[in-house]
């Protein structure tokens, strides 16, 4: 593989060498690759031999305590050829553009084939009833896919470009390739014999055992050897297909012969992986807008599987592609590169200023001989690219800007250009001295202060002078900064408590909400304040429950306001305590609203 990398760099490097000799000898001073445009499209046809160094998955530890007999087998890649085509977009740059970067589409038909030989393998399994056993499968002689590969890639890569004379030079891309997508379609002539071997005896929940044994020597620990070979051996006269042909149909994993449930499928490799392409050649160019070119084309890429705990077979015609079990494929192509360039952009002299683009500094602008072609728009004698101000005449010392007001900060940073200033404030006058610039100043006559937008406060109340109505005496901003005289004290209106107030509950509830003590502790102010007074307490519930189960209820409701009150000192005598349910409710139990109203406790006084 270093081998081929390095011939393709060779080559390149002997054309290139050619190329520079061929200048010498003509002794040809005339920069052609700077007349070209700037930009170019790319179109590239490619056919050639496709390899890939494959390097598989461990497969056998992917098979449960695999024995010694197993033997995998070899890969192989053979056959591989691939043909299709790139389109790039790119740019040259720097005086002479030689040297540039294009971007583009690759898009590769690939094709070839993969082989395996020698595959048998001997693990552990269990079977459709849940028994144990000793699963042989083994491949009936080498198997092989033939692959039909669309490979896709967005190129990224570095140009190279030497026109040595007017229609040969010699051209070179190389770069990144990223890829898109590795699809890979598949057929195989694939077939295997499915055999086991049974052991019986009690193994934990189980009655079959693992006999991993290398050779079958023990007849009292193995019961049922279904094997080619076994069979042969016992039954040399029996029909060793209908046999398997029969255990198969019962539901075990055994069968001759047998081919894969499909024949052919999709498997596709990791995208996102990075790949290197060169491309050396020969360019002839037929005038300033096409050009031909032929060379040799190289991309090496690495890809990866998208299958975790690969097994090429296990069950009876199941089949994975071998493409899935490779951890790794190193892939290459080497082939030939037949290709056109056209070039698209504006004249070289683009500006018409007549100073040919590749020894015009400024050549999109027209200008003058005298700066290389960059202009002096203002006519200062000061170029524009090197004028701060192009349009406007000024002075050398401040890179072609003007100092209208002479206060030595060029009008370009000076905030106030027709008055003298300050540098401190970019130009422009302090008057008063305060600190504070004029144009920011709110009394610029007056020193004042930075949070008064340079307004003096006399007072002092935070107001400053301009906006207060009473610059010498404290006031609020509510007033206009003027004193306030005290408002009269109002003492506040009593609240009145209506102890008629009912007492509220929540649904099935007797606890007494706490917008209701106030009215309680009116009731016991009253009580207390007038020995001889009585009160009825009559309790209520809404109509959500039984007569009987509201009757109760309403008791509980009633004994809990007597309680509460008796705790706050009111005599039991005073009070009388009764329970009326649902009946004479304070409003329709239809609504939410009103059946909170009906869970109530009223208090009437005597």
């Amino acid at each position: 593989m270093k081998k081929i990398i390095l011939s393709v760099v060779a080559a390149g490097s002997m054309l290139a060498a050619t190329a520079q000799d061929s200048v010498k000898t003509k002794k040809v001073n005339k920069h052609y690759d700077a007349l070209l445009p700037a930009w170019c499209l790319d179109l590239n046809l490619k056919g050639g031999l496709l390899m890939q160094d494959l390097s598989p998955v461990n497969m056998k530890g992917n098979y449960t305590n695999a024995l010694a007999a197993t033997n995998i087998g070899t890969v192989k890649f053979e056959n591989g050829m691939a043909y299709g085509f790139d389109a790039q977009v790119g740019y040259f740059f720097g005086k002479n553009r030689n040297w540039g970067v294009g971007v583009g589409f690759m898009y590769m038909s690939q094709s070839g084939d993969m082989t395996l030989d020698k595959f048998h393998v001997e693990y552990q399994s269990t079977d459709f009833r849940g028994d144990i056993y000793r699963q042989h499968i083994t491949a009936n002689g080498p198997i092989k896919e033939s692959l039909t590969m669309t490979n896709m890639n967005i190129p990224l890569v570095l140009k190279y470009k030497n026109q040595f004379s007017k229609h040969w030079g010699f051209a070179m891309d190389a770069g990144i390739l990223y890829n898109l997508q590795l699809k890979n379609s598949y057929t195989t002539d694939a077939s295997f014999d499915y055999e086991a071997i049974y052991a019986y005896q009690k193994v934990g929940d189980n009655y079959t055992s693992y006999y991993d044994q290398h050779t079958i020597d023990k007849l009292d620990a193995v019961d049922w050897v279904i094997t080619k070979s076994y069979y042969t051996t016992k039954n040399p006269n029996g029909n060793i297909a209908d046999t398997f042909g029969l255990l198969r149909g019962q539901g075990y994993n055994v069968g001759l012969g047998v081919k894969p449930n499909s024949k052919s499928g999709d498997a596709s490799y990791k995208t996102g992986s990075i790949g290197l392409l060169l491309k050396p050649s020969v360019s002839y160019l037929i005038n300033e807008h096409i050009a031909l070119d032929l060379g040799l084309f190289y991309t090496y890429q690495t890809f990866k599987s998208n299958e975790n705990n690969y097994r090429l077979t296990d069950k009876v015609g199941g089949y994975s592609s071998l493409t899935n079990g490779m951890s790794t494929v190193n892939s290459s192509t080497l082939g030939v590169n037949l290709g056109a360039r056209i070039y698209f952009g504006k004249p070289k002299d683009t500006d018409g200023d007549g100073i040919p683009d590749k020894r015009d500094e400024c050549p999109l602008v027209k200008g003058l001989e005298l700066f290389h072609g960059c202009p002096d728009t203002d006519g200062d004698g000061i170029q524009d690219k090197e004028d701060e101000c192009p349009t406007i005449k000024g002075l050398a010392q401040f890179h072609g800007c003007p100092d209208t007001d002479g206060d030595g900060i060029p009008d370009k940073d000076d905030a106030c250009p027709t008055i003298k200033g300050l540098s401190q404030f970019n130009g422009c006058p302090d008057t008063d001295g305060d600190g504070i610039a004029d144009k920011d100043d709110a009394c610029p006559t007056i020193k004042g202060l930075a949070q008064f937008h340079g307004c003096p406060d006399t007072d002092g109340d935070g107001i400053p002078d301009n906006e207060d109505k009473c610059p010498t005496e404290a006031g609020p901003a509510s007033n206009n900064g003027c004193p306030v005289p005290p408002a009269p004290v109002v003492d506040p209106a009593p609240v009145q408590i209506d102890i008629a107030t009912p007492i509220l509950f929540d649904v099935n509830k007797i606890a007494i909400k706490k917008s209701s003590y106030p009215t309680l502790e009116e009731v016991v102010k009253r009580l207390k304040e007038n020995k001889n007074a009585t009160i009825v307490i009559d309790g209520y519930t809404d109509n959500t429950g039984s007569k009987a189960y509201n009757k109760a209820l309403s008791a509980k409701r009633a004994a809990i306001v007597k309680a509460y009150l008796t705790k706050h000192g009111v005599k039991a005598k005073q009070m009388k305590t009764r329970a009326n349910g649902s009946k004479s409710p304070a409003a329709p139990n239809t609504s939410a609203e009103g059946r909170a109203q009906n869970r109530r406790v009223e208090i009437k006084m005597k």
